[in-house]
């Protein structure tokens, strides 16, 4: 075997998908869309806002090779994967801190406010992959997962300005109530389609809560009306849902459905801060 061949069957064992991508494809959109948003609501592409995405994106795919090695450790997987898993990480990391380091260095300190809560949701994450894909895929796991992914707009808001404001934080409530009450309706459609029970209820009464949250804030003139047009509409699509069970007939074209529904969103809350 010549060095060439030996090489690129390395890096085919390193692409390989288990290693590196999240099981949660849903999780992208919980992400970008969120990044996005906080973007445009800052009216900037700057170089720190894409050394943030960079950022951003290593910190989020440090989560699966980091899981494959606790599983190595566990005796729950290859373990010539546990090497691969470390190699990933030690790239994904020095990627982050690269980026991170680019970040500090153009002034951009105040992004450190969101470090803590991030490693605090990371090692919860850590924790929980020693249960194995139940610990990982509880309902309090997603839904904090959810939230913590939001705050990429307030981080693309803090790259741009250097600086944060209440409107920050309301960006990133808004987001990640969107994105929790997103992982409700589709673990409810997915619990349907297992035949699994889920508290029907439950989802409807959080949906309530995130569109009475959203229309006092907008009442009281501290985010924008149009913010009140998303929510209330995914509050009429969990209250079909609820109604009788919704089985998912095809799972890669719910997929694109949901992904759509977070972008039409995200354009909406967009368009509103402009207006505002």
């Amino acid at each position: 075997m010549t060095m060439k061949q030996s090489n690129v069957i390395r890096l085919k064992s390193m692409w390989r998908k288990q290693l590196i991508m999240p099981a949660e494809h849903g999780s992208w959109a919980w992400l970008l869309v969120p990044f996005a948003v906080g973007s445009f609501v800052a009216r900037q592409g700057t170089l720190s806002i894409w050394l943030t995405l960079i950022a951003g994106l290593s910190i989020f795919l440090m989560r699966q090779p980091a899981t494959v090695w606790l599983r190595v450790r566990r005796g729950k997987a290859r373990r010539s994967d546990g090497p691969l898993a470390q190699q990933w990480l030690g790239l994904l990391g020095m990627v982050a801190l690269l980026s991170g380091g680019g970040l500090l260095w153009l002034g951009r300190t105040a992004l450190l406010w969101l470090l803590a809560p991030l490693l605090l949701i990371f090692v919860f994450y850590l924790g929980a992959a020693r249960y194995g894909r139940s610990g990982l895929r509880s309902l309090g796991m997603e839904l904090a997962g959810a939230a913590a992914l939001a705050m990429m707009a307030p981080a693309a808001m803090i790259a741009a300005s250097g600086e944060t404001t209440t409107t920050t934080w309301l960006l990133w409530l808004i987001m990640a109530a969107q994105n929790m009450l997103g992982a409700l309706y589709v673990r409810l459609r997915i619990f349907d389609t297992h035949q699994r029970p889920f508290n029907r209820q439950g989802v409807v009464l959080a949906h309530l809560l995130g569109l009475a949250v959203v229309l006092l804030l907008s009442l009281r003139q501290i985010i924008p009306m149009l913010v009140i047009i998303p929510f209330a509409a995914i509050l009429l699509r969990a209250i079909w849902a609820a109604r009788a069970p919704r089985p998912v007939p095809h799972v890669k074209q719910f997929g694109f459905v949901e992904l759509a529904v977070e972008i039409v969103s995200g354009i909406c809350i967009v368009a509103g801060y402009w207006l505002f």
